[in-house]
């Protein structure tokens, strides 16, 4: 018999305490979404605040992918992670950041869904319109989303 509960909560290191974890036991079973549908939302957005269009990074693309994975196995939307933070998280990744921000949220069964949702979040909204990122990288997995955006600190990335 297989298991529905969530995997009890890891310890994580004393800078992610203050971080809220909200737990959200049945979001959806979603777990694709339309990545230039996405892509094409936050750019239209972005263009109409006067700001750069963003493109997919490999990296962020991970990164989202693995944050998606943590909050699903765990029933729960957070930043916090056994990762570490974000910054240490993209860095293990072998990505050198100067601006990172990121959006998380469960419930939404496509990429519309949770795109109005943060737009109409002061604080997600930010994250969308930061104008000094570059990159992005967006994940769902089993209706836990995340969207990271960053900007590269080199030529590297």
């Amino acid at each position: 018999m297989v298991s529905t509960a969530a995997a009890k909560w890891p310890s994580l290191d004393s800078k992610q305490a203050e971080y809220e974890v909200f737990y959200f036991p049945h979001p959806s079973n979603v777990n694709s979404f339309n990545m230039s549908r996405m892509l094409g939302l936050i750019n239209d957005l972005r263009r109409s605040q006067g700001l750069h269009a963003v493109e997919y990074n490999d990296k962020l693309l991970r990164l989202a992918q693995n944050h998606a994975k943590f909050q699903a196995d765990f029933k729960v939307v957070t930043h916090a992670d056994t990762g570490g933070t974000l910054g240490e998280r993209l860095s293990a990744l072998g990505f050198t950041w100067n601006v990172l921000a990121e959006n998380v949220g469960a419930g939404a069964s496509n990429e519309k869904e949770i795109f109005d949702a943060w737009s109409k979040s002061p604080g997600h909204l930010a994250n969308l319109l930061q104008p000094d990122v570059r990159y992005m990288g967006v994940s769902v997995n089993n209706g836990y989303w995340v969207q990271d955006f960053a900007s590269s600190g080199s030529n590297t990335n």
